[in-house]
């Protein structure tokens, strides 16, 4: 048998192939952005039925300072074939990222999180705090109120009486109510559209059946800088939001994003990039330019 040449090419290209395979069997599907002016990361994760896209209004001035990681969950974006497996929770979906971020050596880094996705940080940031610098949760959900209850254990009760479009529909009816945002509900049923039937109300499950978890955990003290970042008119979960602000700890603030709702990130970028970047600034030893 040969083993190529003296040099070991042909070992080198197979290993090359190998991980290629294995990262695209094994891990979620993810996307880097680096400078090598810079040794900080950003990891950025999305909220359910979303996908790597909701952050590309970031990118740019991001990128300017940091290098970026942008993770698709599982069933979602290019993650969308990734299996949840027997007993799938919000643990589990922290460990999946996890796994992105240490293949990639990253040892330390910023995490934000959107809507759910919130929930997947603060779970990393529990049993990572070693590799968290600071946490920005953006439209983050810290707790269920009674109308968010009651849509999600709606929408998987029904899940096969109720067209799955009309499902969607609604949920972005509810979560952007307002006509002004109309780019965040478009952008979130053009991502929800790559999401497969089962995979969507696998992650609407998990929400419907852990509302006190979520609670007790956004409760918990941990000494790690975090920044709530929610739009003025985010009517389903600013509330409590600010009520779980109000009874936390020094290490945490809250900046209400003006002309902007649930996906504040998109609703007014500007604004957001200045202010999360602000903070991951004062939280790190990157020297901007």
């Amino acid at each position: 048998m040969e083993y190529g040449d003296s040099d070991g090419n042909w070992y080198k290209i197979n290993f090359t192939i190998f991980a290629a395979l294995l990262q695209k069997n094994l891990m979620l599907h993810y996307k880097t952005f680096e400078n090598n002016k810079f040794d900080s990361w950003i990891v950025m994760i999305h909220g359910a039925g979303g996908s790597i896209e909701v952050w590309f209004r970031q990118v740019a001035d991001y990128a300017l300072h940091f290098n970026l990681l942008l993770v698709d969950l599982a069933g979602h974006g290019g993650s969308a074939n990734e299996s949840f497996g027997k007993g799938f929770n919000f643990s589990r979906a922290a460990e999946q990222v996890m796994e992105v971020v240490n293949h990639l050596n990253i040892k330390k880094g910023h995490f934000i999180g959107l809507s759910l996705g919130s929930i997947v940080v603060r779970i990393i940031a529990k049993h990572n705090p070693q590799q968290v610098s600071s946490m920005v949760l953006a439209g983050a959900v810290t707790q269920l109120n009674t109308k968010v209850r009651t849509l999600l254990t709606l929408a998987t009760t029904f899940k096969r009486l109720i067209p799955y479009s009309l499902i969607k529909s609604v949920i972005a009816k509810c979560i952007i109510p307002q006509g002004k945002y109309e780019n965040s509900k478009r952008l979130f049923l053009n991502n929800a559209k790559k999401v497969s039937f089962d995979s969507f109300h696998n992650w609407l499950k998990l929400g419907d059946g852990v509302s006190t978890y979520i609670k007790e955990l956004f409760e918990e003290y941990i000494a790690i800088p975090t920044l709530y970042m929610m739009g003025e008119d985010d009517r389903l979960f600013l509330p409590q939001v600010r009520q779980t602000v109000r009874n936390a700890g020094d290490y945490v603030s809250l900046i209400v994003v003006p002309n902007a709702g649930h996906v504040c990130n998109v609703d007014n970028k500007r604004y957001f990039n200045h202010h999360s970047l602000e903070f991951m600034r004062v939280n790190d030893d990157v020297t901007f330019i």
